[in-house]
Protein backbone atom coordinates (compact mmCIF):
# COMPACT_ATOMS: atom_id res chain seq x y z
CA UNK A 1 0.00 0.00 0.00
CA UNK A 2 1.42 3.38 -0.98
CA UNK A 3 1.84 6.09 1.61
CA UNK A 4 -0.72 8.89 1.20
CA UNK A 5 0.62 12.31 0.37
CA UNK A 6 0.46 14.83 3.25
CA UNK A 7 -2.44 16.62 1.55
CA UNK A 8 -4.57 13.46 1.64
CA UNK A 9 -4.06 12.77 5.33
CA UNK A 10 -6.81 13.28 7.87
CA UNK A 11 -5.89 16.46 9.74
CA UNK A 12 -6.67 16.02 13.43
CA UNK A 13 -6.98 18.50 16.28
CA UNK A 14 -6.78 17.19 19.85
CA UNK A 15 -8.58 19.21 22.51
CA UNK A 16 -7.85 17.96 26.03
CA UNK A 17 -6.18 19.48 29.10
CA UNK A 18 -4.51 16.20 30.10
CA UNK A 19 -1.04 15.95 28.57
CA UNK A 20 -0.97 12.18 29.09
CA UNK A 21 -4.02 11.80 26.86
CA UNK A 22 -2.97 14.22 24.12
CA UNK A 23 0.64 13.02 23.92
CA UNK A 24 -0.46 9.40 23.91
CA UNK A 25 -2.92 10.00 21.09
CA UNK A 26 -0.43 12.14 19.19
CA UNK A 27 2.18 9.37 19.34
CA UNK A 28 -0.33 6.81 18.09
CA UNK A 29 -1.63 9.08 15.31
CA UNK A 30 1.92 9.89 14.21
CA UNK A 31 2.37 6.19 13.46
CA UNK A 32 -0.61 6.19 11.05
CA UNK A 33 0.06 6.79 7.37
CA UNK A 34 -3.34 8.36 6.72
CA UNK A 35 -3.59 11.00 9.47
CA UNK A 36 -1.63 13.63 11.33
CA UNK A 37 -2.08 15.86 14.38
CA UNK A 38 -1.95 19.49 13.26
CA UNK A 39 -2.83 21.13 16.57
CA UNK A 40 -3.26 20.44 20.28
CA UNK A 41 -5.35 22.79 22.42
CA UNK A 42 -6.20 22.70 26.10
CA UNK A 43 -9.51 24.54 26.50
CA UNK A 44 -12.66 25.45 24.61
CA UNK A 45 -11.68 29.04 23.85
CA UNK A 46 -8.35 28.01 22.34
CA UNK A 47 -10.20 25.39 20.31
CA UNK A 48 -12.68 27.89 18.87
CA UNK A 49 -9.96 30.40 18.00
CA UNK A 50 -8.07 27.77 16.00
CA UNK A 51 -11.18 26.49 14.22
CA UNK A 52 -12.04 30.00 13.02
CA UNK A 53 -9.25 29.56 10.46
CA UNK A 54 -10.62 28.41 7.09
CA UNK A 55 -10.37 24.62 6.63
CA UNK A 56 -8.31 24.34 9.81
CA UNK A 57 -8.73 20.59 10.38
CA UNK A 58 -10.84 17.63 9.27
CA UNK A 59 -11.62 16.11 12.69
CA UNK A 60 -11.61 17.70 16.14
CA UNK A 61 -11.31 15.22 19.02
CA UNK A 62 -12.82 17.09 21.98
CA UNK A 63 -12.66 16.09 25.63
CA UNK A 64 -15.90 16.67 27.53
CA UNK A 65 -14.25 17.75 30.79
CA UNK A 66 -11.58 20.18 29.59
CA UNK A 67 -11.70 23.84 30.76
CA UNK A 68 -14.38 25.96 29.05
CA UNK A 69 -16.22 22.63 28.67
CA UNK A 70 -16.00 20.53 25.54
CA UNK A 71 -19.77 20.32 25.07
CA UNK A 72 -20.16 24.11 25.29
CA UNK A 73 -17.41 24.40 22.68
CA UNK A 74 -19.24 21.89 20.48
CA UNK A 75 -22.45 23.90 20.76
CA UNK A 76 -20.53 27.01 19.69
CA UNK A 77 -18.92 25.16 16.77
CA UNK A 78 -22.38 24.29 15.47
CA UNK A 79 -23.76 27.76 16.17
CA UNK A 80 -20.95 29.30 14.11
CA UNK A 81 -21.36 26.59 11.45
CA UNK A 82 -17.63 25.79 11.50
CA UNK A 83 -16.65 23.14 8.97
CA UNK A 84 -15.21 20.29 11.06
CA UNK A 85 -16.18 16.76 12.04
CA UNK A 86 -16.39 16.31 15.81
CA UNK A 87 -15.52 13.23 17.84
CA UNK A 88 -16.31 13.53 21.55
CA UNK A 89 -13.77 11.99 23.94
CA UNK A 90 -15.06 11.07 27.38
CA UNK A 91 -14.15 8.87 30.33
CA UNK A 92 -17.75 7.86 31.02
CA UNK A 93 -20.68 7.02 28.73
CA UNK A 94 -23.07 8.95 30.99
CA UNK A 95 -26.51 9.76 29.71
CA UNK A 96 -26.42 13.52 30.24
CA UNK A 97 -23.19 14.03 28.29
CA UNK A 98 -24.32 11.75 25.47
CA UNK A 99 -27.68 13.49 25.20
CA UNK A 100 -26.13 16.96 25.10
CA UNK A 101 -23.52 15.87 22.57
CA UNK A 102 -26.26 14.45 20.35
CA UNK A 103 -28.29 17.64 20.58
CA UNK A 104 -25.24 19.67 19.56
CA UNK A 105 -24.51 17.45 16.56
CA UNK A 106 -21.52 15.34 17.64
CA UNK A 107 -20.69 12.76 14.99
CA UNK A 108 -19.10 10.23 17.26
CA UNK A 109 -18.00 9.20 20.73
CA UNK A 110 -14.75 7.64 21.90
CA UNK A 111 -14.24 6.37 25.44
CA UNK A 112 -10.95 6.89 27.29
CA UNK A 113 -11.56 3.56 28.99
CA UNK A 114 -11.36 1.69 25.67
CA UNK A 115 -8.31 0.88 23.58
CA UNK A 116 -6.69 3.95 21.95
CA UNK A 117 -6.76 2.07 18.66
CA UNK A 118 -10.56 2.32 18.79
CA UNK A 119 -10.24 6.09 19.00
CA UNK A 120 -7.98 6.03 15.93
CA UNK A 121 -10.55 4.01 14.00
CA UNK A 122 -13.33 6.33 15.20
CA UNK A 123 -11.39 9.30 13.79
CA UNK A 124 -11.23 7.55 10.42
CA UNK A 125 -14.94 6.76 10.48
CA UNK A 126 -15.99 10.29 11.45
CA UNK A 127 -13.70 11.80 8.79
CA UNK A 128 -15.61 9.73 6.21
CA UNK A 129 -18.93 11.18 7.35
CA UNK A 130 -19.98 8.18 9.42
CA UNK A 131 -21.54 8.23 12.89
CA UNK A 132 -19.69 6.37 15.64
CA UNK A 133 -21.31 5.10 18.85
CA UNK A 134 -19.31 2.81 21.18
CA UNK A 135 -21.22 -0.10 22.66
CA UNK A 136 -21.38 1.54 26.07
CA UNK A 137 -23.13 4.54 24.55
CA UNK A 138 -25.49 2.28 22.61
CA UNK A 139 -26.43 0.44 25.82
CA UNK A 140 -27.40 3.74 27.42
CA UNK A 141 -29.33 4.82 24.32
CA UNK A 142 -31.37 1.64 23.99
CA UNK A 143 -32.72 1.67 27.54
CA UNK A 144 -35.15 -1.17 26.91
CA UNK A 145 -37.56 0.98 24.92
CA UNK A 146 -40.11 -0.12 22.30
CA UNK A 147 -39.18 -0.80 18.66
CA UNK A 148 -38.96 2.11 16.25
CA UNK A 149 -42.18 1.49 14.32
CA UNK A 150 -44.33 1.43 17.49
CA UNK A 151 -44.28 5.16 18.17
CA UNK A 152 -43.83 6.91 14.82
CA UNK A 153 -45.36 6.12 11.44
CA UNK A 154 -42.25 5.76 9.31
CA UNK A 155 -42.59 4.19 5.88
CA UNK A 156 -40.69 1.00 5.08
CA UNK A 157 -38.19 2.97 2.98
CA UNK A 158 -37.74 5.54 5.74
CA UNK A 159 -37.03 2.72 8.20
CA UNK A 160 -34.45 1.32 5.77
CA UNK A 161 -32.77 4.72 5.47
CA UNK A 162 -32.80 5.17 9.26
CA UNK A 163 -31.31 1.70 9.84
CA UNK A 164 -28.47 2.43 7.43
CA UNK A 165 -27.96 5.81 9.06
CA UNK A 166 -27.63 4.02 12.41
CA UNK A 167 -24.96 1.78 10.86
CA UNK A 168 -22.98 4.97 10.35
CA UNK A 169 -23.31 5.15 6.56
CA UNK A 170 -22.99 8.56 4.87
CA UNK A 171 -25.61 9.63 2.33
CA UNK A 172 -23.62 8.43 -0.68
CA UNK A 173 -23.35 4.88 0.67
CA UNK A 174 -27.01 4.80 1.72
CA UNK A 175 -27.94 5.85 -1.82
CA UNK A 176 -25.70 3.16 -3.33
CA UNK A 177 -27.15 0.39 -1.15
CA UNK A 178 -30.75 1.44 -1.88
CA UNK A 179 -30.06 2.12 -5.57
CA UNK A 180 -31.41 5.66 -5.35
CA UNK A 181 -29.91 9.13 -5.73
CA UNK A 182 -28.40 11.13 -2.88
CA UNK A 183 -31.19 13.68 -3.38
CA UNK A 184 -33.70 10.92 -2.67
CA UNK A 185 -31.84 10.00 0.51
CA UNK A 186 -31.87 13.65 1.61
CA UNK A 187 -35.61 13.78 0.90
CA UNK A 188 -36.20 10.71 3.09
CA UNK A 189 -33.99 12.13 5.84
CA UNK A 190 -35.95 15.39 5.83
CA UNK A 191 -39.19 13.44 6.30
CA UNK A 192 -37.61 11.25 9.00
CA UNK A 193 -36.40 14.28 10.96
CA UNK A 194 -39.83 15.89 10.79
CA UNK A 195 -41.63 12.73 11.93
CA UNK A 196 -39.19 12.08 14.77
CA UNK A 197 -39.06 15.70 15.88
CA UNK A 198 -35.25 15.84 15.58
CA UNK A 199 -32.91 18.20 13.76
CA UNK A 200 -29.83 16.19 12.80
CA UNK A 201 -28.40 12.76 12.01
CA UNK A 202 -27.07 12.05 15.48
CA UNK A 203 -30.43 12.77 17.13
CA UNK A 204 -32.14 10.50 14.60
CA UNK A 205 -29.68 7.69 15.33
CA UNK A 206 -30.13 8.20 19.07
CA UNK A 207 -33.89 7.84 18.56
CA UNK A 208 -33.31 4.64 16.59
CA UNK A 209 -31.17 3.09 19.32
CA UNK A 210 -33.68 4.07 22.01
CA UNK A 211 -36.68 2.64 20.22
CA UNK A 212 -35.40 -0.54 18.63
CA UNK A 213 -35.62 -3.88 20.41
Amino acid sequence: MSTPSPDSRIRVLLADDHALVTEGLRALIDRQSDMEVVQIVHDGQELLRFLEQPNAVDVAVIDVQMPSNGLDALAEIRRRDLSVHVLILTAFADGESIQRALQYGAEGFALKTESPTQTIEAIRQVAQGRLVFPRAAQRWLTGGRQPAHAAVDLSQRELEVLEKLARGLPNAEIAAELLVSENTVRFHLKNIYEKLGVTNRTEAVAWFFKKRR
